[in-house]
Parts: structure tokens; sequence; C-alpha cells
């Protein structure tokens, strides 16, 4: 019986995403699991790699059920480089200025477009936002950030 693969690209990316899970959860073992109430360092990268690893065969099904397969079409580059940018500037900036700086300069990269069009939009969402992740990771969690330098 001679297998039939309806959407080459949706099969090979289902084993490659197979693969890179099968790999990643070998390597996950090397990690102390512990339980699901006192996580060691190997347990997140276990779900993490079990979750590639079904993903990966479901779209390999996908691959091969498809009837009909669709054209990409035109990729929007422009946002693509800017949400990239916005989260290279906050690894950047976090050390360097701060945790308040550093997602205020990521929200208005990743909403350059927005920002544009609906700016108090934006406003409110970087502010809502930079207060969400300071109250939780410096005062809820006692993460050692600096809010600002």
């Amino acid at each position: 019986m001679r297998l039939r693969i309806a959407d080459r690209k949706e099969f090979s990316a289902g084993l490659i995403f197979t693969a890179i899970g099968l790999v990643a959860l070998g390597l996950s073992f090397e990690y102390r699991l512990g339980t699901a109430t006192r996580m060691g360092p190997g347990f997140f990268p276990l779900c993490l790699s079990v979750l590639l690893i079904v993903l990966g065969i479901a779209a390999a099904v996908r691959g091969l059920r498809a009837s009909m397969v669709e054209p990409l079409g035109r990729w929007p580059l422009v946002p693509l480089v800017f949400v990239m940018c916005g989260v290279i500037a906050f690894g950047l900036l976090i050390d360097w200025k701060g945790l308040a700086v550093a997602v205020l300069v990521l929200i208005v990269l990743a909403c350059y477009q927005r920002l544009r069009s609906r700016p108090l939009e934006v406003a409110l969402i970087a502010a809502l936002l930079i207060a969400m992740t300071v109250g939780l990771f410096i005062y809820g969690l006692g993460m050692p950030f600096y809010l600002y330098r």
C-alpha cells in the first residue's frame, strides 16, 4: 500500500516538530522532574516537548488528510520585524533601564501600527501591562528587577 500525502509542507512540518519534540523529550530526562506540586527543572521542558510531539503528529496527520492546499499569500514582514525588534529591545533594556521602560518599549514597538491610528488605546494598554508586570514580578514574586533606572 502506498501512502498518499495530500499536503507535503504540512506533513513535513509535522515530522520536523515531532522530531524536535522527541529530541527535547530525551534531553528533558537529564534533569530532575520532581512532582506536580514540587516541579524540578526538567518538568517544564518535558511538558513542552510532549506538547510539541502532539502538535507535530496532528500536523502530519492533517497533511495526510488535506483535501485542498491553500496558498499562503503575502507575508506582512513589517509587523513581524517590529514585534521581533520589540522582543529584542525588551531583552536589552530590562537590565539597563528597568522593567517599566522595557515593557513600554515592547508595547510601543509591537503596537506600532495601532499607535498611529489609536494612540490613546495603546497608552492605556501600555499603562495596564506595565502595572500588571510590575505588580506581578517585582512586588508579587519578588524578582530582582529594577522598576526603572
